[in-house]
């Protein structure tokens, strides 16, 4: 198995087979494989080099990560996805190593900083599990199909 044609096969074999638990457990596989990128991506050690201590810190608190799987077989895949929990947070202008604030408290007057930002805090880790990833998706496919097939 290689990718999205596979993936899509498999699922149609899954669901001719009315295998309903393998399916879950797939999909369950899929989701974990993603998981630690989300954790990482929100971890106060992790932020502390792309951005200032004291934002590092602020963010760390509101950011929510979370992994959306996309189960079309047409489409199928995993998205990882940050957002802030209570504040509205600039999720891509921060990635791009930017910050936006009020300029001395004033909400009128906004400053975009770059000193202190390093572009990356969510492609790098994205980008650096993304084999692993792909390959842990892959087994579980492979041991789904193998459990379809029978021995």
């Amino acid at each position: 198995m290689s990718g999205g044609d596979d993936f899509a096969a498999l699922s149609r074999r899954l669901k001719e087979a009315g295998e309903t638990g393998l399916a879950r457990a797939l999909r369950k596989a899929i989701k974990d494989a993603a998981a630690p990128i989300a954790s990482e991506i929100s971890n106060l050690g992790h932020l502390k080099p792309y951005m200032p201590d004291r934002y590092a810190e602020t963010l760390a608190g509101d950011i929510k990560v979370t992994t959306l799987q996309r189960g079309s077989i047409r489409s199928p895949g995993i998205r990882i996805e940050a957002s802030g929990r209570a504040r509205k947070r600039k999720v891509a202008q921060l990635n791009d190593g930017v910050i936006t604030h009020p300029l001395f408290g004033d909400r009128e007057e906004w400053f975009h900083q770059l000193r202190g930002m390093k572009a990356g805090f969510f492609d790098d880790p994205c980008n650096r599990a993304g084999p692993q990833v792909r390959d842990k998706i892959l087994k579980a496919m492979h041991e789904t199909a193998a459990k379809v097939t029978g021995p």
